[in-house]
């Protein structure tokens, strides 16, 4: 067991020859290739921790030059999503001859290319600069967005979907490497449901596009090419704009003083969990597979995401209740509504409140539950109240974004985290592709067994996983603090640097220099 450093030594440094007057103490060794990015600014510049009043004024210089971008990137997200589903009664079913069940496949393939590009999107993102390949992304994603628009049958939209699945697969890992590296965690809670209130009121920004698009009259360019030309040109714009304006990291944040950067690293050294580390450690993915709070999370997000489907189906369940294609489209605004507001409270729960992320998520899922008990029992001819058992699902985004920020702030060392937000939305992507064949034509119209399939599998299966993600982290936590009482964890440990001439320096420096895994560093 290593025993507690009781000082900080950011400037200590000695030539191999010198090393036994360094503490033998059972701290982290490794070399300087290993360490963390920021050792290498904490080598260049040597400056305090923050005060309370600098650390607000980086804080607010980074929410308004990060949270923006990712505000606008998750809604953009989701209207390209729902541009199928926006499309379904605005002619694409007619134009391109489409059974409902090759409509359920065109919702169910984005999602296999999802998972296919996955783990190497998030090998990419390790790599290579986040805010470059972030926008290299979005700008295919809003070209791939437009080759719908000659898409005439089932196998070019096929092909199409997979594609706009292969790009998207970088988009929310991304988010989520970014505001680790910029935020403190109780910071990422709030911002995961601001960031996801806006994303989830996509429907409001889609209905109202739908509704202007349908007087649009251009003979056979029909209103869902006016929908894939306006959505494409905006992606495309706002992959531009990140390219040229968001910042990689805090390392390589322009709008930030050398000094500034520094602080905002030590700013968030309560993560104990350093910025970024581009090179692959196999150790660290190893872990992260051996990890049981890993699978527990990609299977909330397998379980959650199996009511997704609804998503694509909701234009069409809400006509087929007998309103017109223009009532349509302005109800189905009303869902983005629900969403918006259910994240907007759960964001101000999670600013006043500490570790209660899950039980903010279980309450979450009471309005999924009664949804499908709606659904269910109500006469067909109470039409009003089925369409509001159809909204009360998307109370749901609530545990999607909070249970995937609390994945990814439970994990630490670049690859393990990394690999834990790749399998995260591994398993969110399995979900999606399952959840549009539970919408089987031969359920029509009431759709019973997928209702009570919902209900068990993407309310009642997931409650529990968020139970005992709970209760095991609550243990591991204890462990851990029992452990810091008794002085057996480690502050600090050893960087080593062989220089030209053969020598090696070594300086001690701050775990979060070193880019230790959640299971190496017991301060997180």
């Amino acid at each position: 067991m290593a025993t507690k450093v009781i000082y900080n030594a950011r400037s200590i440094s000695r030539p191999e020859s010198q090393e036994e007057d360094i503490p033998p103490w059972n701290v982290p060794r490794l070399s300087d290739r290993s360490a963390d990015e920021s050792y290498k600014l904490f080598s260049k510049v040597q400056v305090a921790d923050p005060t309370p009043e600098e650390a607000r004024r980086i804080r607010n210089k980074l929410l308004w030059r990060v949270l923006p971008f990712l505000c606008v990137g998750y809604h953009l997200m989701y209207v390209d999503k729902q541009t199928l589903g926006s499309s379904a009664i605005l002619g694409i079913l007619e134009d391109a001859h489409l059974d409902a069940n090759q409509y359920n496949w065109l919702s169910s393939i984005f999602y296999f290319g999802y998972m296919v590009a996955e783990l190497p999107q998030n090998w990419a993102l390790q790599r290579f600069p986040v805010g470059k390949w972030l926008a290299g992304n979005l700008i295919v994603w809003g070209g791939i967005t437009l080759l719908h628009i000659p898409c005439n049958n089932f196998a070019s939209l096929f092909v199409v979907r997979f594609l706009l699945g292969l790009s998207e697969a970088c988009i929310v890992p991304a988010f989520l490497l970014s505001m680790s590296m910029f935020f403190t965690y109780q910071e990422q809670a709030v911002m995961m449901s601001v960031m996801w209130s806006i994303g989830n009121s996509s429907p409001i920004t889609s209905g109202f596009l739908s509704y202007g698009v349908l007087w649009i009259e251009t003979g056979p360019f029909h209103p869902w090419k006016w929908l894939m030309v306006i959505t494409g040109v905006i992606t495309i714009i706002f992959g531009l704009l990140v390219f040229f304006f968001y910042p990689d990291s805090p390392l390589h944040a322009k709008f930030l003083t050398p000094e500034e950067r520094a602080q905002a690293v030590l700013r968030i050294k309560g993560n104990n969990s350093g910025i970024e580390q581009k090179q692959f450690k196999k150790h660290q993915f190893t872990e992260a597979i051996k990890d049981p709070k890993t699978w527990l999370f990609a299977l909330h997000a397998w379980s959650q995401e199996m009511g997704n489907g609804i998503n694509n189906q909701t234009s069409l369940i809400i006509n087929s209740f007998g309103f017109t294609v223009f009532q349509t489209t302005l109800l189905s605004t009303v869902s983005g509504v629900i969403a918006f507001f259910t994240l907007s409270a759960a964001a101000i729960a999670l600013h006043w409140t500490k570790k209660s992320r899950a039980w903010i998520s279980l309450v979450a899922y009471i309005p999924a539950v009664i949804s499908s008990i709606l659904l269910l029992t109500l006469p067909w001819s109470n039409r009003w109240g089925l369409i509001v058992g159809v909204w009360l699902r998307y109370t749901t985004g609530v545990p999607y974004a909070v249970v995937m920020v609390w994945a990814a702030n439970a994990s630490a060392g670049h690859t393990k985290k990394t690999a834990v937000i790749a399998l995260y939305h591994i398993g969110y992507g399995l979900g999606n592709i399952i959840s549009p064949q539970l919408f089987q034509p031969r359920w029509k119209p009431r759709y019973k067994p997928t209702w009570i399939i919902l209900l068990i599998v993407a309310a009642i299966l997931p409650s529990i996983i968020i139970i005992t993600l709970r209760l095991y982290l609550h243990r591991e936590n204890k462990r851990r603090d029992k452990l810091e009482a008794e002085s057996l964890v480690a502050d600090n440990g050893i960087v080593e640097t062989t220089n030209g001439d053969g020598t090696t320096m070594t300086r001690m420096v701050d775990n979060n220099q070193l880019d230790l895994t959640d299971r190496e560093n017991l301060k997180l």
